[in-house]
């Protein structure tokens, strides 16, 4: 299976800046490493932000679409390694949204972000996953997810306020940008301490082989 490629990740970028108008632009750093194609640095997220679960020896640093099918193939892949190791890794997820591919991604990354200013960006994130086949191609997506939130008993009011908000908006237009630092072409792009995975090689037994290397 191939995993998705955008027609242009600069595209991606810029219809992402217009739908949420909050895009966050970093500084000289940010577009001198874009010049010089040098990875971005890990940053250090404060213990609350919700799509860091761990503060482990190892950091994974994924870039998915939610309605990517390949992402989704991959996902029990990533759950289990998660599951396996622990606080000996630090699993970081990184919205990126393929708007000119599917529709409904963007709107996917708003609602596992507003679930997470709840304190449950995880479940969220699986359900999400793990229901990809239901809700890709249906009409009414946002009562979907509404409903995973009533699921999760979030306060769905304020689910569905933070979803349209600048804050969620800002969140995933960061990891855009980040994603874009990167030179990521599509999804899943994972890496691990910074140094990419090819997408042939995300299963378990390779990432675990991965990993030890780093703890031993």
């Amino acid at each position: 299976m191939k995993r998705y490629l955008p027609f242009a990740i600069i595209a991606v970028v810029l219809i992402a800046a217009l739908t949420t108008g909050a895009l966050i632009y970093q500084s000289e750093k940010a577009e001198q490493l874009q010049a010089s194609k040098t990875p971005l640095p890990t940053p250090s997220f404060d213990p609350k932000e919700p799509r860091d679960n761990s503060r482990g020896i190892v950091t994974i640093e994924e870039f998915g679409d939610y309605q990517c099918p390949p992402c989704g193939s991959v996902h029990p892949v990533l759950k289990s390694i998660k599951a396996e190791y622990g606080d000996r890794i630090r699993f970081i997820f990184h919205h990126f949204p393929l708007i000119q591919l599917h529709q409904h991604a963007f709107l996917a990354s708003q609602a596992a972000v507003a679930a997470g200013f709840q304190g449950r960006f995880w479940e969220m994130h699986d359900l999400i996953y793990r229901n990809q086949s239901s809700w890709s191609n249906a009409s009414d997506v946002g009562s979907i997810f509404i409903g995973y939130a009533r699921q999760l008993g979030l306060d769905t009011g304020r689910f569905i306020n933070d979803m349209a908000g600048a804050q969620a908006n800002a969140i995933i237009g960061s990891d855009l940008q980040r994603g874009q630092a990167y030179g990521v072409k599509g999804t899943p792009t994972v890496f691990i301490d910074g140094r990419e995975i090819e997408f042939k090689n995300i299963t378990i037994d390779n990432l675990r082989n991965e990993i030890n290397k780093k703890l031993n």
